[in-house]
This record gives C-alpha cells, structure tokens and sequence, in this order.
C-alpha cells in the first residue's frame, strides 16, 4: 500500500515537471487587416484569382521587418487577422465592380477566362518604409498559357518606428497594391 502511494506521489512529481516547460505564447496587442476595400476597377470577362505565393514569412500572420543587416525578423505585438496572402485574395475580389465579368477566387469551381498567379516578392517593413512587391502573371483561362507578366510595387512612410505605426503602413502599401492590381488587370481585359 506504501509503495503504492510512493509510486503516485513520484508519478505526480515527474508529470508537474512536465507541464509548464514552454513559455506562453504573446498576445498581440493589435490585429490588422486591410479595412474595405471600394471596387475601383470593371472587367468584362470572368477572373479566377488566386491566393498568391508569400511563403511563411511573408503569407503568414506575421509582419516582417528588414533589419539593417538584412535579415527578416518578426514584428511583435501585431498580426495581419488573416494570412496576409488571404488578405491580398480578398481585397483584390473587392476591388473589382460587380456590375462588369465575374472574379472569384479559385477553388470555387467555377471555369473562367482569365486566372491570377501571383507571388508576394516583398511584404516587409524597413525602418519606417512599408514595401509591398507584387510579380503578376495574367494566365489563359483555358490553357493556362501566359498572357501578361507585370510588376507591383507601393512604400509607405510609418509616422514612427513602432509596431502599430509600421503596421498601418503595411496596410497602405497593400492596399495600393491591391488597387493597382486591379487596374493593371481591368486594362489588359478591356484591350483585349
């Protein structure tokens, strides 16, 4: 009976030990996203968009800042609500009208003229200066073969170097780029 208890009073001391060994993870303070975003921009054919490639560091949740040694650190304390590749998806949808072609993201089975490949080649902060680099590639519905290759590229200035003041300026960069995207794809579908 004594060994009995003697093995649960040691069992329960070696499981104690066992539970608290990582530290808790850090709330952030502040979550962003891109806000509305106004359609802006008509088509007269149906788009499939995809999410773009961003990778961990740059899709993810995370913000990414440079540092002067060129390495990619994690801002703490803010987060995008969503993956910022989500995000980009979505705003891009809103940005066309409703009134022209159809866009919408693929996955939704949906057959369509044209589809969106797209890569987020920068989406950082560095200093006070949000960059938001986007390489788009315009592809065939059908046939996939490629149709328009474009670069996009938007800064910000931060009012300061901390978290929230860099964040909102990663919000603008994106959302201009959101909206020069959208452009970019309205006039090769209108000129062609």
């Amino acid at each position: 009976m004594k060994i009995r208890m003697l093995i649960s009073l040691m069992s329960l001391a070696m499981l104690q030990g066992c539970l608290s060994v990582l530290p808790e993870p850090e709330t952030p303070s502040g979550l962003y996203r891109l806000g509305e975003i106004e359609p802006s921009a008509t088509l007269t054919r149906s788009l499939v968009v995809r999410q773009p490639e961003g990778g961990r560091v740059y899709g993810g949740k995370a913000l990414a800042a440079e540092g002067a040694d060129g390495a990619l650190r994690l801002v703490r304390g803010v987060e995008w609500a969503e993956p910022a590749s989500r995000m980009l998806q979505i705003g891009l949808l809103d940005a066309f009208s409703p009134d022209g072609g159809l866009a919408v993201a693929k996955g939704m089975g949906a057959p369509a003229d044209l589809e969106l490949a797209w890569r987020m080649a920068d989406f950082s902060v560095s200093g006070t200066t949000a960059r938001c680099e986007l390489e788009l590639t315009l592809l065939d519905g059908r046939d996939r073969i490629a149709l328009m290759q474009k670069r996009v590229e938007a800064n910000a200035a931060a009012q300061s170097n901390k978290a929230a003041d860099r964040a909102h300026a990663l919000v603008q960069a994106a959302r201009d780029c959101v909206y020069q995207t959208a452009d970019i794809i309205a006039a090769y579908d209108a000129a062609n």
